[in-house]
């Protein structure tokens, strides 16, 4: 087998690795990317941020909170804000408003009324989606039962709450909003690693590895080039190949670092290359599980 073809090979099953759990793939079996471009672009063109971290501030949610009935949203409003995880309500009384007001301001999280004049909330529902497909969205709404719900499912509602009357459906509804909106904020999170990872995978612009069982199950090309290697030459080796004698910290000392760490983690490494060299190089690092085992994903540039 070629080392073009093995090379494919090895891109493919690490992107099907980390798309493991997700149904976001093509009729043809081949993983999508949000933001994906089929055209190579140059290095020298492209700024790609290292994605933003899994975990964020819960008290910076942002909530619109729609109801027709002005009286009812300044209670919502005020009693939502009592709740530690919800920073701003904004209220509008229609749908018609409350779309003007999401196209100026960003919101974590919509919650409306059902029943309104005009436009009710399942119709405003369909307006987000057009233009947000993936924000929150919560009915919230005293109207209607098990037909309503349903049909709010079908429609692409995020939760349904009904009223009650009393003060505890409040506390029930703000744990729906900061639950909907971490759940958003971890997917939006994931699908940008992901485009990030396969643009380094694919366009060369760092080198990417996967250390499995103690040898490497992955190298990109550029990561072997940047060590002097072929990809062929450490599929199937140690990473101790790359420990540099003198080095205070050595190559395989943050592998053991990042695959006992829960979140990624920079490390700043003497390695040894294949002519005898000793590069510095970055390394970001962390534990993934990959082809169903625990597993180290890394990413390397050279050092400053």
């Amino acid at each position: 087998m070629s080392q073009k073809t093995t090379q494919s090979i090895h891109e493919t099953t690490i992107r099907r690795a980390a798309l493991a759990g997700s149904r976001r793939v093509s009729s043809e079996g081949t993983p999508l990317f949000r933001g994906e471009t089929s055209g190579q672009v140059e290095e020298s063109h492209l700024e790609i941020p290292i994605p933003a971290t899994l975990s964020r501030d819960a008290d910076s949610v942002r909530v619109l909170h729609v109801d027709d009935n002005p009286n009812y949203g300044e209670l919502t409003k005020t009693i939502l804000e009592r709740q530690d995880a919800i920073s701003e309500v904004s209220t509008e009384e229609n749908a018609i408003a409350a779309i003007e007001r999401l196209r100026s301001e960003d919101f974590d999280c919509i919650v409306s009324d059902y029943d309104m004049p005009n436009t009710d909330g399942l119709d405003l529902l369909e307006i987000v989606r057009e233009e947000h497909p993936d924000l929150p969205f919560i009915l919230f709404t005293g109207k209607g039962g098990e037909e309503i719900a349903s049909e709010a499912i079908t429609a692409g509602v995020t939760d349904y709450v009904q009223k009650k009357g009393s003060t505890e459906q409040y506390e029930v509804l703000a744990n729906r909003i900061t639950n909907a909106v971490e759940q958003h904020r971890t997917q939006q999170c994931f699908w940008d690693a992901l485009s990030w990872y396969q643009q380094l995978v694919t366009q060369g612009l760092a080198g990417v590895f996967v250390v499995q069982n103690g040898e490497f199950a992955f190298v990109n090309d550029r990561f072997a080039q940047l060590l002097g290697y072929e990809p062929d030459e450490m599929f199937g080796r140690s990473p101790t190949i790359l420990d540099a004698e003198a080095a205070s910290v050595t190559f395989t000392d943050c592998l053991q670092r990042a695959r006992d760490s829960e979140s990624t983690e920079a490390y700043e490494v003497t390695a040894s290359a294949a002519d005898g060299t000793n590069p510095s190089v970055e390394i970001h690092a962390g534990p993934v599980t990959y082809a169903g085992e625990s597993s180290c994903l890394g990413v390397l540039w050279e050092g400053s």
